[in-house]
C-alpha cells in the first residue's frame, strides 16, 4: 500500500523471513560464529536457543547460505513434530535421497550410505532441526542414534538443534541425558541492543529502497520507542515499524518521529491483545500505575516516611497525578536499591545509561534472557526489564527474591514490595541485567592459553570455594580444565572446561571469602 509513496520495491518490514533483508546484529554474528565453530570442529551436536522472534531463523538461513554445496551437504527440517519414522523419512527427503521404508532401520541404512558417499567426496553433512523444543523425547532419542553414524575416526553428520528456551528444559530430562551430554557447543541468542536496532531499521529501509536509506527516516526517539517496545526482538521491531510506516503514509509524512512510532506501537499492541478480556486489561493497567507510583514516591520522598505515614487514600490521590516515572528517576531508584544490598555507594548521573553507571561502579553485567527459574538458579539479585502500559514504556525493577507465589522487589534502600508472580510475569519482558563483581579481576573467559598468574588467580578463588582438589596453587592445564568441568557439571553449567562468566559468578557465590547479596532473602 505505501511502497510507491516511499519508493520501496517491496515492504521492508514483513514478518516472513526474506534473505534479501538479512541483517546480523552483534548477537547474531556471535551465534553464527558458534555454529561455524561447531561445524568446522566436528562437534557432533550443536544447540542454538532464543526467545520467539529473536532471529534464530535468520541465523540459520544465513548459515545455510554460507555452506557451499561443493563442501557441504545440508538438510533443514522446519516441522519436527512427527513420529520417529516420519523424522527419518523427512531427513532423507531433505538430503535428496529415498524416503521410502516401513521400518526405521531401512531409512537409517539409506542415510548411512549417503553420508559415507559425502564423506568420500570431501563434503560435510549438516542437519538443522528448527523448533526442536516441540519434539517428543522418543524422536529426540532417534536423533541421537542418527548421530552415531560414524566411521572409525569421525562422525559422519553434524546436527544443529534450534529452539526456544524450553529446549534447554527439555534436555534436562533424565531420559535425554545421553543426548544432552553430547551437545558440546551451545549458544543462547539474546535480543538486539539499541544501536543494533537503529542499524537494523536503516538496513531494511536501504534494501527496500534500492540503496536510498533516506527514503524515510526514523528519528532517534522513534527508534528508541520501537526498541523498548520490542525488547530488541526483530519480529516485534518489524511489526511496529511496518505499522508506523502505514500511519506515516496515511498522514503524508516522510519521517517517523516519536509520536508516529507510539501510534504504530499502540496499534500493534492493541491487535495482539484484542483477544484478552477487558477486565484483565484494566487490572494490568491499574497494577502498573500502582507500581510506578511506588517507584516515583520512593525516589521523591524518604522511604521511611512514605511507608509509615502514607494512607491508602493518600496513595490513590498521589498515584492519580503520577501515572508515569521518568527513565532517569527509575534508574536512580534501582541504583539506590543496589546500594543497599551491595553495601556500597553508586555514583548517579542522569547523563549516563543504567549499564554505564553500573560499569563505572565496578560491576560486571550478565545479560539474562529466559524465565524466573533461571534467575533463581543464578542466585543473584537481578534488574528486571518490564513493560508498562499505557505507552509500553520500559522500566526496571530490582528482583531480590521469591516468597511462595510472590516476587520480592526492592524499591529504594531496604524497602521491599511483593507482587503475585503471575501478575509480575505479565509485565516482565523475559530479559534482565544481573550485576556481579569480579573481585579478583580474573579475565573473562579464562582460556587455556592464559598466563600462569591468571590461572593462579582462578585457582585461589577455587580454593576459597572448596572446589580445588589439590590444596595447592600449582596445577597443570589438564588438571585445571578437569576441575572446572567438575564444578560446571555440579552446578548445571555447560561443561567446557573454560571459566566463563557463569562459572566465575557461581565460584564467587560459593566462595567463603566474599559477601554477595542473596536472591533468596534479598539481603547480605
Amino acid at each position: 500500500m505505501y511502497c510507491s509513496y516511499f519508493g520501496f520495491h517491496e515492504r521492508p518490514f514483513t514478518l516472513t523471513p526474506n534473505p534479501a533483508f538479512i541483517f546480523l546484529s552483534r548477537a547474531h554474528q556471535e551465534a553464527f560464529a558458534h555454529l561455524i565453530y561447531g561445524i568446522e570442529n566436528r562437534s557432533g551436536f550443536i544447540m542454538l536457543t532464543g526467545e520467539v522472534g529473536a532471529g534464530k531463523t535468520t541465523v540459520i538461513r544465513t548459515l545455510l547460505s554460507e555452506l557451499k554445496p561443493e563442501t557441504y551437504a545440508t538438510a533443514l527440517i522446519l516441522n519436527p513434530m512427527v513420529s520417529t519414522l516420519g523424522l527419518l523419512s523427512t531427513i532423507n527427503r531433505e538430503f535428496g535421497i529415498s524416503d521410502k521404508g516401513s521400518e526405521p532401520a531401512e531409512l537409517v541404512e539409506e542415510l548411512y550410505r549417503f553420508l559415507l558417499l559425502q564423506k568420500q567426496a570431501g563434503r560435510t553433512s549438516v542437519l538443522v532441526i528448527d523448533e526442536a523444543q516441540d519434539m517428543e523425547p522418543t524422536v529426540l532419542e532417534q536423533v541421537r542414534l542418527v548421530s552415531n553414524l560414524e566411521t572409525s575416526t569421525e562422525k559422519l553428520i553434524q546436527i544443529i538443534l534450534v529452539g526456544q528456551p524450553e529446549l534447554e528444559t527439555l534436555m534436562g530430562r533424565t531420559d535425554l541425558r545421553q543426548l544432552n551430554q553430547r551437545i558440546t557447543v551451545r549458544f543462547h541468542l539474546t535480543p538486539m541492543e539499541l544501536s543494533d536496532t537503529a542499524d537494523y531499521i536503516r538496513h531494511r529501509i536501504k534494501t527496500a529502497a534500492d540503496g536510498n536509506e533516506t527514503a524515510v527516516v526514523f528519528t532517534g526517539a522513534a527508534v528508541k520507542y520501537i526498541h523498548n517496545f520490542a525488547g530488541g526482538l526483530p519480529r516485534l521491531i518489524n511489526a511496529s515499524a511496518d505499522r508506523s510506516l502505514l500511519i506515516a503514509f496515511n498522514h503524508n509524512l516522510k519521517e517517523i518521529d516519536a509520536s508516529t512510532a507510539k501510534k504504530g506501537i499502540r496499534d500493534v499492541s492493541s491487535s495482539s491483545k484484542c483477544h484478552q478480556v477487558k477486565w484483565k486489561k484494566l487490572l494490568w493497567i491499574s497494577l502498573s500505575v500502582l507500581f510506578l507510583f511506588v517507584i516515583a514516591v520512593c525516589y521523591t520522598y524518604p522511604v521511611s516516611e512514605i511507608f509509615s505515614k502514607t494512607t491508602k487514600a493518600d496513595t490513590v490521590k498521589i498515584s492519580s497525578v503520577l501515572p508515569t516515572v521518568s527513565e532517569t528517576e527509575n534508574i536512580r531508584v534501582v541504583l539506590s536499591a543496589l546500594e543497599g544490598i551491595w553495601d556500597m555507594t553508586i555514583p548517579s548521573s542522569s547523563a549516563l545509561s543504567l549499564e554505564k553507571q553500573l560499569y563505572n561502579a565496578g560491576f560486571k553485567l550478565y545479560g539474562y534472557t529466559g524465565n524466573l527459574g533461571g534467575i533463581i538458579r543464578l542466585g543473584y539479585p537481578a534488574i528486571m526489564k518490564c513493560v508498562f502500559e499505557p505507552d509500553s514504556s520500559i522500566r526496571y525493577l530490582l528482583l531480590s527474591g521469591i516468597s511462595r507465589n510472590q516476587v520480592i522487589l526492592l524499591v529504594g534502600k531496604g524497602t521491599t514490595l511483593k507482587m503475585d508472580t503471575s501478575e509480575f510475569e505479565k509485565k516482565w519482558t523475559g530479559s534482565a541485567l544481573v550485576p556481579w563483581k569480579n573481585f579478583s579481576g580474573i579475565p573473562v573467559p579464562l582460556r587455556h592459553n592464559s598466563t600462569p598468574g591468571e590461572r593462579n588467580m582462578l585457582i585461589r578463588l577455587m580454593l576459597t570455594a572448596d572446589v580445588w582438589p589439590n590444596g595447592t596453587a600449582e596445577a597443570s592445564d589438564a588438571a585445571l580444565r578437569s576441575a572446572i568441568k567438575s564444578f560446571q557439571s555440579s552446578y548445571g553449567i555447560e561443561t567446557t572446561g573454560i571459566a566463563g562468566e557463569l562459572t566465575l559468578m557461581k565460584l564467587y557465590r560459593v566462595s567463603k571469602k566474599y559477601k554477595i547479596p542473596s536472591l533468596e532473602r534479598g539481603e547480605q
